[in-house]
C-alpha cells in the first residue's frame, strides 16, 4: 500500500507532466500548420471559382490569382517564431552554463541577447528569401 501514486507526491508527476507537454506542443504546431495550408488552399480554390463564375479575362484571372498568392507569402510567421524560440532557448542555455540565477538582472539580459540574436537570424533569412523570391518574379 505504500507504493500507491498519492497526489501530493508531486516527484513522479513533474516528469510525467513534461513527457506531457513535450508531445502536446509539436502536435498543436503541426496542427495549426496544417489547418493554415487547408485554409489558404480553400482560399485559392475560391478565388479561382469566382474567376470561373464571372467569366473575368485572362490577364485580370492572372493578377488575382498572383495577388492571392502573395497574401500567403508575405509572412514568415512560423520563421519569425521559430528562431526567436532558438534564440531564447540560446539565451536560456548560456545562462545554465554561466550558473546564473532568476533573481539576477543578468539573467534576463542574457535571455535578451539569445532572442534578440535569434530575431536577427530571422531577419537575414527572411531578407534573403525576399531577395530570391523578387529575382525569381523578375
Amino acid at each position: 500500500m505504500h507504493n500507491l501514486l498519492l497526489v501530493s507526491d508531486l516527484g513522479l508527476l513533474v516528469p510525467i507532466l513534461g513527457v506531457v507537454m513535450s508531445l502536446a506542443i509539436p502536435m498543436v504546431i503541426i496542427y495549426y500548420v496544417a489547418q493554415m495550408h487547408i485554409n489558404n488552399k480553400n482560399r485559392d480554390k475560391e478565388v479561382r471559382q469566382l474567376i470561373i463564375e464571372n467569366n473575368v479575362d485572362f490577364e485580370r484571372a492572372k493578377l488575382l490569382i498572383a495577388k492571392s498568392r502573395q497574401d500567403n507569402k508575405k509572412t514568415y510567421t512560423m520563421l519569425r517564431i521559430g528562431c526567436f524560440l532558438i534564440g531564447a532557448g540560446f539565451g536560456a542555455l548560456l545562462n545554465y552554463l554561466l550558473g546564473l540565477s532568476v533573481e539576477s538582472l543578468y539573467f534576463y539580459l542574457v535571455l535578451a541577447f539569445g532572442c534578440g540574436l535569434g530575431m536577427m537570424a530571422e531577419f537575414i533569412v527572411e531578407w534573403n528569401l525576399q531577395k530570391k523570391e523578387e529575382e525569381k518574379e523578375s
